[in-house]
């Protein structure tokens, strides 16, 4: 029990300094990205650099496997510079042991993991898209894609949820006359932009407009809006697959399905987020037989580093050739999102079963 903290503590450590290199980099990289629009309207540095702040948790999402992997080495190669490793194994410690031991830190950081694609980074990754519209737009805009306030012309439009491909749900538009007075609101269960019609299609729809006699109510199946909300809106929230939670993508799969449209980006985006947290661990118990089979006194930290950076960059390169194939291809999202998770996952466990 004592062991298993000490390496779980070792192996976190490890795995945070990566992710904090990580972000880092990206960070600046990022920055200087955004810097071409700084300056257009309200959209200046600190906003830029706020907007930056808030995609690192998608970012470092997506590296998390090769993170994993490199605070293994980090956190395993310094015990085996110091020493430490052949005492566990002089004291009787199996390398089965010590894979146990490294599994049970490796499913603590997938709780992180977890928490960061699931929760954070959706959340943060919308704020941060809805303040970057408003600011380089000079548009009116309250909440984010679950919960956004939009003013178009008279009209107050409020939008449930912001879905890809300028997808709705929820839409609620408030008419006012030109002394700001309610005249009428409109209920829409979803809403879509046609291109070819350049105007909105509005299903499930509900009116209740104020007159002198009183309230009267309407329900239609389908509306047509020449205007309701402005477009560039949504160019700019630039919504994607990897943005959203797994939840979400299971969600809007079924529907894409329901309505026989198209679908394979989505639920390849759901299975990737599904065999991210397995993959992490393959990744971290690579890195396992790479310490125990190389001596500590050649190449050291330096060489566990670039190791576990080649073999980061491979599997990051290899993934989303593989991903990108399924879709060109048409192999079914699970299959190609799931292979290089295998892979990993065989990998580790062929290196591992050949030092016992």
């Amino acid at each position: 029990m004592i062991l298993d903290r000490y390496i779980a503590r070792a192996i976190f450590g490890g795995t945070m300094m990566s992710l904090f290199v990580f972000g880092a980099w990206f960070t600046f990289i990022s920055f200087v990205s955004e810097l071409q629009d700084v300056g257009t309207n309200n959209y200046g540095a600190l906003q830029a650099l706020i907007f930056v702040l808030l995609n690192l948790p998608q970012l470092l999402y997506q590296v998390f496997p090769s993170a994993m992997l490199l605070g293994g080495l980090l956190s395993l190669g310094a015990f085996a510079s110091t020493s430490e490793l052949v005492v566990i194994r002089a004291a009787g410690v199996s390398i089965s042991r010590i894979t146990v031991a490294v599994l049970k830190a490796g499913f603590l950081l997938i709780v992180v993991a977890v928490l960061i694609g699931e929760f954070l980074a959706p959340e943060a990754i919308s704020t941060a898209k809805t303040m970057r519209a408003e600011a380089i737009e000079g548009r009116v805009l309250t909440g984010n894609r679950k919960g956004l306030w939009s003013k178009y012309g008279n009209n107050f439009v409020y939008i449930g949820t912001v879905l890809p491909d300028v997808q709705l749900r929820d839409v609620i538009v408030y008419e006012t006359d030109a002394e700001q007075r309610l005249k009428k609101t409109t209920f829409a269960g979803q809403a879509h932009y046609d291109e070819q019609d350049q105007a909105w299609h509005l299903q499930n729809v509900t009116s209740s407009e104020i007159t002198k006699d009183g309230i009267s109510t309407s329900n239609n199946e389908t509306e047509i809006w020449p205007a309701m909300v402005s477009t560039d809106l949504f160019n700019v929230l630039n919504l994607e697959p990897e943005d959203m939670s797994a939840t979400e993508l299971w969600q809007y799969g079924l529907y894409l399905d329901e309505n026989e449209l198209e679908s394979d980006s989505f639920w390849l985006a759901f299975w990737v987020k599904f065999f991210t947290p397995l993959t992490s661990v393959g990744m971290l118990m690579i890195a396992v037989p790479l310490v125990l089979t190389s001596s500590s006194r050649t190449g050291g930290t330096g060489r566990r580093i670039l190791i576990g950076v080649m073999i980061g960059v491979a599997f990051y390169v290899l993934n989303r050739v593989i991903n990108q194939m399924g879709i060109i291809y048409g192999i079914t999202p699970v299959l190609s999102a799931g292979l290089p998770s295998l892979l990993v996952i065989a990998i580790s466990m062929a290196l591992i079963k050949r030092i016992r």
